[in-house]
């Protein structure tokens, strides 16, 4: 039977949805979070793994974030690399660089 009224959804299911939505966005952005926070554990001195957890936070916001804005444009599922982009250039610009020992 097609239901012809308003569609409700209850508490619950709106926090079902929400989380549904949440951790599918976070697997999507793996790809750009888990290098920036490789970038992250490579920079750190003292405290690698909290380095790295924090560039992963930071990186799983800014991607989530862009794609989010790139979905509301009507980007699609092109919404989903699209919002790589910045996380995967803030870990080029951050990536530290190998210089041989002088000697």
């Amino acid at each position: 039977m097609i239901p012809l009224g308003a569609v409700e959804f209850s508490p619950t299911d709106i926090a079902i949805l929400l989380a549904i939505l949440t951790f599918g966005s976070i697997v999507l952005a793996l790809p750009a979070t888990l290098t920036l926070a490789w970038v992250g554990y490579r920079r750190g001195t003292l405290r690698r793994p909290a380095n790295a957890l924090g560039y992963w936070l930071g990186g799983t916001a800014l991607s989530v974030t862009t794609t989010a804005l790139a979905a509301q444009q009507g980007a699609g599922w092109f919404a989903v690399p699209l919002g790589w982009i910045p996380t995967l250039l803030v870990a080029v610009a951050l990536n530290p660089r190998w210089t041989p020992n002088a000697s």
